[in-house]
Formats: structure tokens, sequence, C-alpha cells
């Protein structure tokens, strides 16, 4: 198989949310660190230490390469730069913001709860710096005093959820339920909160013994609402097998695992459950509650893109309750995001190994790793993985993954048939598998195991492009079954057709057919979507050669050469430079 067809593998209230953050940007206080503090984008906001810059040059430069590290997202360089900046011109409310949300974004908390208190001194309605004096204040267990310093939040924009699910856990800390339940009464008009709400209502009297109470409220959120996010499908399902109704826990996993069958941790969760285990409830008291709530206003954040305000949350979060793994593998997630892998595969490394969440927050670090070049280490950690939970069959397809994308097929092809044995029976979502062992074998020139796993990830997934296209580019290749690949080829570009490599595959194989001047036609698109790409404009060159445009012809050709082809392309390419076509050479 030549090295081209390699190639082919290139081939909860979100409305309302975004209502109340755009809202918010109204006000300073709100604004995520991507913004300057008066509308302008961070980094093109009007310099700020101007004057510090007059007296002193080093602050000044300070203040630039903060900018240009928040632009980099290398957000602890710019933390430290703002830093800087703002101690040569401190009563600079912009660079006061900035440092703020910087710091805590990066978890310096008790840093950035001192430039809070200087933030709120002269800016009582800042959002953030507000919300973390207030996490100070529950985390003493000075409930009251919280209360107190959430009544200083606008009632406008992100604070108008933050402040009553806040108060309402400060009230439980306080020992008033009912005070608790009527703090969240201010949710009621927000649409699109519903769910949440009534989650928190059900924890809070869950809390306080009031199991019917609980139980309602949980009921109202309902099975298949429950079962579209993880949260709270854990939330209501612990709720569940904690009373006994072990029925009713197995029902909200499972129906979680319909929509979401790869998940691993909901996965655990009903093992664990089958087992027999009794789980320990999820909020033990009003600190967990109120980081509970930030949590998941991280995790709203985070859908809408506004992931600097969400990291800020989600760290605010974490300092009430260090041992939230959840938290930890959100605010992973963000990082990872924010293509800070170093920093989120510290933060995956925190999971503790009795958390149903360990074993996805080691497969991410393995991610991370690899990205970040140490795939030795990345190795390990799948191996381990395999080895810890010999029913997964995902370490191996990761480990399969790494090899593939170094191109080295034979270790790939031995990790994905290490994954297909884990597996009992293959399922629709299981095609990838199939898929990727089948590219492992065509490049170690194991064709007829190959092929047949093209077809069966096709019995798993009729009419799935990339596989149509991998398996009938193969098949021109071969010249073999060239009407059936046009078929399948035709097909796939119905489905595909800005795809420049399956473009270029239907082009093909009208050209082996000798349809040239269709194979003309498809393979000027491809090059129009892959200009790029060494083997289409060689393609393209042999396909102008027979329809005798040859002069255009070589033009391809040349240009395919400086496209970097495989070496072993060259010589064949630099023939036909040469020499042209023969009259029977039909690629």
């Amino acid at each position: 198989m030549t090295q081209s067809s390699a190639k082919r593998t290139g081939r909860l209230a979100a409305v309302s949310l975004t209502a109340l953050l755009t809202a918010s940007c109204a006000s300073q206080a709100q604004r995520p660190i991507t913004e300057a503090g008066n509308g302008q984008p961070f980094a093109t906001a009007q310099p700020v230490g101007e004057a510090a810059a007059a007296e002193n040059g080093t602050a000044y430069g300070s203040y630039l390469a903060g900018l240009y590290a928040n632009g980099q997202r290398d957000l602890g360089a710019a933390a430290d730069f703002m830093s800087q900046a703002l101690d040569a011109d401190p009563d600079n409310p912009r660079l006061l913001h900035n440092t703020f949300m910087l710091m805590a974004g990066e978890g310096n908390m008790d840093r950035a709860r001192a430039l809070a208190e200087r933030l709120l001194a002269s800016n009582p309605s800042h959002g953030p710096a507000r919300v973390l004096v207030t996490v100070e204040a529950l985390r003493a267990g000075n409930y009251e005093n919280a209360e107190e310093l959430l009544r200083k939040l606008p009632a406008q924009g992100l604070a108008a959820l933050v402040r009553p699910m806040l108060s309402a856990w400060a009230q439980v800390g306080r020992g008033n339920t009912q005070a608790a339940l009527d703090r969240l009464k201010a949710l009621e008009p927000i649409e699109g909160f519903g769910a949440l709400r009534q989650a928190h209502i059900a924890l809070i009297n869950d809390l306080a013994g009031d199991t019917e109470a609980a139980a309602r409220a949980f009921d109202a959120i309902g099975t298949e609402r429950a079962a579209q996010s993880l949260r709270l499908a854990w939330l209501l399902g612990n709720f569940h097998a904690r009373n006994g109704d072990l029925d009713a826990a197995r029902a909200l996993y499972q129906a979680y695992m319909a929509r979401n069958p790869d998940s691993a941790v909901m996965e655990i969760a009903l093992d664990r459950l089958n087992a027999g285990e009794t789980p320990a409830p999820l909020i033990a008291n009003a600190r967990e509650g109120a980081a509970e709530a930030l949590f998941n206003l991280s995790g709203l954040l985070n859908q809408e893109g506004a992931s600097d305000l969400a990291l800020v949350y989600d760290r605010m979060a974490l300092r009430l309750r260090p041992d939230f793994p959840i938290g930890h593998i959100l605010l992973g997630e963000v990082l990872s995001a924010q293509n800070r892998l170093e920093a989120a595969v510290e933060v995956y490394r925190q999971v503790p190994t009795d958390s149903p969440y360990h074993y996805i927050a080691q497969l991410r670090v393995a991610d991370g790793l690899n990205a970040l070049g140490r795939k030795d280490q990345a190795i390990d950690i799948l191996e381990a993985q395999a080895e810890a939970h010999p029913e997964r069959f995902e370490p191996l397809y990761r480990l399969g993954n790494l090899y593939r994308a170094d191109e080295e097929f034979a270790q790939a092809d031995k990790a994905y048939a290490r994954a297909l044995d884990r597996i009992p029976t293959l399922e629709s979502r299981h095609w990838t598998v199939l898929y990727f062992r089948g590219i492992a074998l065509e490049r170690t020139d194991q064709w007829a195991a190959a092929e047949r796993h093209f077809k069966q990830a096709l019995e798993l997934q009729p009419e799935q492009p990339y596989v149509m296209n991998y398996l009938a580019y193969s098949w021109v290749e071969q010249q073999q079954n060239l009407d059936r690949a046009q078929e399948m080829l035709r097909r796939a570009v119905e489905l595909r057709p800005e795809d420049g490599y399956i473009v270029d595959s239907l082009g093909w194989v009208y050209y082996r057919l000798g349809k040239y001047d269709q194979a003309v036609d498809r393979l000027e698109r491809a090059v129009e979507l892959r200009p790029a790409d060494p083997t289409i404009n060689d393609h393209l060159g042999d396909a102008y050669w027979k329809v005798g445009r040859k002069q255009e012809a070589r033009f391809q050709w040349q240009r395919a050469l400086t496209l970097e082809p495989d070496a072993e392309q060259v010589p064949t390419i630099e023939a036909k430079l040469e020499n042209g076509l023969k009259a029977g050479d039909n690629g």
C-alpha cells in the first residue's frame, strides 16, 4: 500500500446564562480577565501604567510583559508581571482588577484575597472579589459575615445566581434550613435554572434530614433531565442509593449510560452499586454545599466559553473544598482547553486513587504527558491503568492511538488487538477501534486482516465516510473492486463534501475507471480543498495529462514536488516530468 493512503486518516441553562453574562459585562466587577475592565480586549486596552512608566520604565515593561504573557495564555507569568506593575502603580483600578483575576485564576488565593479587599475598598460591587471574601468567611465558618458580604453584591448579572446560592448555604451553616430554602426562591424567575435550583433544594433538605422533601425536589428534576448531566445524575443516584432505592439509582445511572456509553465514571458508580456498596453523602456540610454551587456555576461558565471566569469560580470551589475530585476534573478541562497542559496534568494528578474519577484523570494525565512530548511516561500510565482495570479497553485504545500518531504501526496493531480482546460485544461506538486497527494492519502490509476490520467497522457504522474512504481508496490503489469503490466514494463525498481527501479519492477512482473528464472535475475540487497535499496535486497532474492538458499536468507535478511528497513518490513524479505518461499508464 502506498504512503499516500496513510494520509486518508487525516481525513443546563445556556440561554439564560448567556443573558446573565451579557448583563454582567456591563459591570467591570463581572468581567473575565480577557477584558481590561473598560470593554476593550485585555491586550489592546489603553496602557494603564503610563504614569508609572514615566517614573519607572521597569514597571511599564512588567505591564507590557504581563499583556504579552496573558495573550500567550501563560497566566502564571502574566500574574507575576501584573503584580510587579501593580507594585509600582498601586492605586490603578484596572491593574488591580487584572492582577486580582489572574491571581485567583492561578489559585494563588491568599494573594488574591488581599487584592480583593483592596478592590472592594474602591468598588464594593466587584463581583468576583466579593465572592472570594465571602468564600473566606465560609471557610472560617463565619456564616453571618458571609451573608452580610453577599448583601452587597449587585442584583443583576452573574451575581443574581451567586448571591442566592451562596446565601442559602450560609444559612445552612447557621442552622436555618427554612431561611436557606427561602433564599433559593430568588432563582425561580430565572429561566433555565430550575434543575439547578431543585438540586440545591434537595441537597439542603437532605442535609437537614428531611428525606421526603429532598426526594420531592429531586423528583421535580426527573430522571430524564438528570440523566443529561453527569453531576445531576450522580447527585440524584447517590441520594436514591443511600436511601435504599437501588432500582431508582440503577435506572438513573443506566439512563445516563444510554446517553453516554463511554462514561467510565458512571460505569464505576454502577459497578459499586451492583456490588452493594452504600455511598457516602456527596454534600456533608455548608462549606461543601457552597463549593457545589460554585462548581455548578463554573461548569456553566465554561460551557458558555467564559473559561477565565470559570477558572476563577472553580478555584474558589476548591478553596472551600480541596478534596473535590470533580472540581479538579473541571479545572483540568479548563486548563487543557487553554492549552496549559503542564498545569492540567498536575491538577489531574491530585484526584485521589479511591475516587471514581481517578481512572479518567489518569487517562487524561497520559494524554497530557504525550502532548508534552513525554511519551514514555504516558505509555507507563496507560499500561498501569490497563493492568489495574482489566475489564476496560480504553487505556489500550489510547495506547494504540499514541503509537499510530507516531507511525509505529506494529506497536499500534498490538495495542488495538489487546483492546479488542477486552470488548465482549462490539457495539456501534466501537467502530473507531476497528477502523484504527485496520489502518495499523494496512500499514504493516496485512491487507486481508485490514480489509476485514474495515468491513466490520462498516457493519457497526454503515456509511461511515472515513471508513468508506479508507477502504475504497485502498481498493483503488490495488485496482480491485473499482465499481464498488466508486459507489462507496460517491456516498462518502455526499456525506463529507468539504473533505479534500475524500473528494480526491472519488477523483482517483474516476481516473482508474478511465473517466478522465470526471476525474479532472473532482481532482480540481480536491486541490481547492487541500492545496498543499502533494498526492492530490500529483493525481490532478495525471488527470490533466490524460485529457491532453499536458502543460498544466507538468505544472501540477512540479508543484507536487515542492510540497515535500514521501520519498518513494519523488522518482515517479520526476519521471513523469521527464517523460510524461505512457498511453497505457493508468496510475
